[in-house]
C-alpha cells in the first residue's frame, strides 16, 4: 500500500467546520471562551500538532494559537493567527513563580475582555493546578472543557468521515499483515512490531495503543504484548488504536486462530462472539435514543456477561480513544440520541472467568439513518469460524 492514500478531503474546510462546531457547542452551553492546553484539543482547533502550546477559542471569530518561540514559525504556516505562548509548565522552573502565574492570568483576562467575554464562563482542560488557581484568583470564572469538546467532536464533518474511510483502508492493510504473520513460535512482541511497521507503511501517523495477546494472555485480557511465543491451536487477539490523518483515531479488535484444528469449544466461542457483535452493530441507527440502544442490544450468555460488561456496547471515537456517545449495558446512559456522522466502536469480549479462552472483536461504524456503514469491511475476521 502506498504511504499516502488518495486525498478525498479539504484541510481548510475541515479546520473551519471544526471551529464552527466547537463555537456552536460553546453557545449552547453558555461558554464565553475556551483556553485549551491539552495537545489533542489544541490540534483539533489549529489543525496542526503543537507541542507545549495552547489555543484561545473566543465565542466567535478566529482562534488564537499560543505557541513556544521555537515552534512559532512552522505553526504560523498552518495557523497565521498565532503568537508567543502565555504560559508553559516549564516556566515554573525558572524565575519568580508567582510573577509568572500573575502575568499569565492577566494576559488571559485581557484576551477575554478583548473578545467581550470578561464576565462569562471560560472552559479549560488539562492546565496544571497552579495555573487554574491563578486564573480563578484573577476573577476568571472557569469550568471543565471536556463535555463541550466531546459534544462538539462527536458528530464528524463530511471531511472527517472521508478521512475515516481512509483510516479503514489503513486498518485493512495492518490487520491483514498481522494475520499473515501469525505462526507458531512468533512472539507477541514480534507481532506488535509487524503491526507498527504495517501501520506506518499504510500512511498511519502513530499508534496510540496496541494490545497483542496470545493463548491464556487473552483471558484475562493482558493488554500489552510480551515475549510469549504463539502456540499452535490457540487464539491470538489484537486491539489496535491507530491514529490517522488529522489526529483521528480508529479502534478495532480481531481474534484469529493459529493452526487448523480448533476444538468445538473454540468454534462455538468465536461464532457466538461474532454473532453478538453484528447483532449489536445492527442496533446502531441515527435518531435512536441511547437508552433504546442499550435495551435493544443483544443479551450475551450469562457466563460471558461479567467480563463483557467491563466494555461498552458502543463508544464514540475521534481525537480520543473513547467518548460521547457511550452506552454500557449495566447502567443508564445519557438522555441523548445517536446522530448521523457519529463514528462509534462496537465492542465484544467473550471470555468466561476462570477459562483461558476468549474472543475479542471490535468494529468501527459510521452512524446512518438506516443501517450503519462499516468503516472497513476489508478488515478480516477468521472466516473459518463464521461460515
Amino acid at each position: 500500500m502506498p504511504a499516502e492514500l488518495p486525498k478525498t478531503w479539504d484541510d481548510q474546510r475541515l479546520k473551519s467546520q471544526r471551529l464552527e462546531r466547537l463555537q456552536a457547542e460553546m453557545r449552547r452551553q453558555d461558554i464565553g471562551a475556551m483556553y485549551l492546553y491539552d495537545g489533542i484539543n489544541v490540534r483539533y482547533v489549529l489543525g496542526t500538532y503543537v507541542p507545549g502550546g495552547a489555543v484561545f477559542v473566543p465565542g466567535q471569530g478566529e482562534a488564537i494559537g499560543l505557541v513556544r518561540p521555537r515552534d512559532l514559525g512552522y505553526v504560523q504556516l498552518k495557523h497565521a493567527n498565532s503568537r508567543r505562548a502565555y504560559y508553559n509548565t516549564g516556566d515554573l522552573e525558572r524565575g519568580d513563580v508567582q510573577e509568572t502565574l500573575t502575568t499569565f492570568a492577566g494576559k488571559v483576562n485581557a484576551l477575554l475582555a478583548e473578545h467581550g467575554a470578561a464576565s462569562q464562563l471560560m472552559a479549560v482542560d488539562h492546565l496544571d493546578p497552579m495555573a487554574v488557581l491563578a486564573l480563578a484568583g484573577a476573577g476568571i470564572r472557569i469550568t471543565n472543557a471536556q463535555t463541550i469538546l466531546e459534544r462538539a467532536r462527536s458528530v464528524k464533518t463530511d471531511d472527517e468521515v472521508a478521512i475515516y474511510r481512509s483510516i479503514g483502508e489503513q486498518y485493512a492493510h495492518t490487520m491483514t499483515a498481522f494475520r499473515q504473520a501469525l505462526r507458531p513460535g512468533v512472539t507477541e512482541n514480534q507481532l506488535a512490531s509487524v503491526v507498527v511497521s504495517a501501520w506506518y507503511d499504510a500512511g498511519g501517523e502513530d499508534i496510540a495503543q496496541l494490545n497483542v495477546c496470545a493463548g491464556e494472555n487473552m483471558n484475562p485480557w493482558r493488554r500489552w504484548p510480551s515475549q510469549r511465543p504463539v502456540v499452535d491451536g490457540e487464539f491470538v487477539g489484537i486491539d489496535l488504536h491507530g491514529r490517522g490523518i488529522h489526529g483521528l483515531r480508529g479502534d478495532m479488535s480481531r481474534t484469529f486462530f493459529v493452526g487448523d484444528r480448533p476444538t468445538q469449544e473454540q468454534r462455538d466461542l468465536y461464532k457466538q462472539a461474532y454473532d453478538y457483535l453484528f447483532a449489536s452493530i445492527d442496533v446502531v441507527r441515527a435518531g435512536r435514543p441511547l437508552e433504546e440502544v442499550r435495551q435493544l442490544s443483544p443479551l450475551a450468555p450469562e457466563k460471558y456477561q461479567t467480563q463483557l460488561y467491563h466494555y461498552s456496547i458502543i463508544h464514540g471515537i475521534g481525537m480520543n480513544h473513547s467518548g460521547h456517545p457511550k452506552v454500557d449495558k449495566p447502567r443508564k446512559p445519557e438522555d441523548d440520541v445517536l446522530e448521523k456522522n457519529q463514528i462509534v466502536a462496537v465492542e465484544c469480549y467473550f471470555g468466561e472467568e476462570g477459562s483461558p479462552l476468549a474472543v475479542k472483536l471490535e468494529e468501527d461504524v459510521i452512524v446512518r439513518e438506516g443501517a450503519p456503514e462499516r468503516l472497513s469491511p476489508a478488515v478480516p475476521f477468521d472466516e473459518r469460524f463464521i461460515g
